[in-house]
């Protein structure tokens, strides 16, 4: 009984670590496609509140 409940336990685990890697690996290359703009330097999805660049007025 107790190596059956120590067998899923690792299983369980093993799955766990595989789902954070995959999730990492998603999240960094989401992160990584997106890319600064050339005059201003900031990302077009989030803006900075005094930027007045023509890349984050087309998005809004």
């Amino acid at each position: 009984m107790l190596k059956k409940f120590g067998y899923g336990l690792v299983v369980a685990g093993a799955l766990m670590l595989g789902v954070g890697v995959v999730n990492t690996v998603f999240v960094g290359s989401a992160m990584a496609e997106e890319k600064a703009c050339d005059k201003c330097k900031h990302l077009p999805s989030k803006p900075e509140k005094d930027c007045k660049c023509e890349c984050h007025a087309a998005k809004k």
